[in-house]
């Protein structure tokens, strides 16, 4: 791989997942850039949540959930994987630890939308 290609295809799949959120009713979606300051995941203006895109050859979740928990605050995390040859956003891995799906789960059963 050439030197900073890993950087370009993350560049690329963290476009394609604020175009697919703009797509599909997240019109403040947007990439944190660098200069942004702390930068809490990779993607902004989805209220609530904290994203970490990754686009990977190996598969290390344990240390990019940890990495995005520690980013998240009191926002959910989720680390969104790109699986290798899926161009397509909206079939990418949403990860997240169990606890933190129970605790959605759980304010969505106490509070109805």
């Amino acid at each position: 791989m050439k030197a900073g290609g890993g950087r370009a295809k993350g560049n690329r799949a963290e476009v394609a997942t604020v175009n697919w959120l703009r797509e599909h009713g997240h019109p403040d979606a947007r990439r944190y850039l660098a200069g942004d300051g702390r930068q809490p995941g990779d993607i902004d203006g989805v209220p609530g949540v904290c994203i970490d895109v990754k686009d990977q050859r190996e598969h290390r979740i344990g240390e990019w959930l940890r990495q995005v928990k520690a980013e998240a605050g009191p926002n959910l995390p989720v680390v969104l994987v790109k699986p290798r040859g899926e161009t397509d956003p909206g079939q990418w891995w949403a990860v997240l630890r169990f606890d933190d799906l129970h605790d959605l789960i759980t304010d969505e059963q106490e509070n109805p939308a």
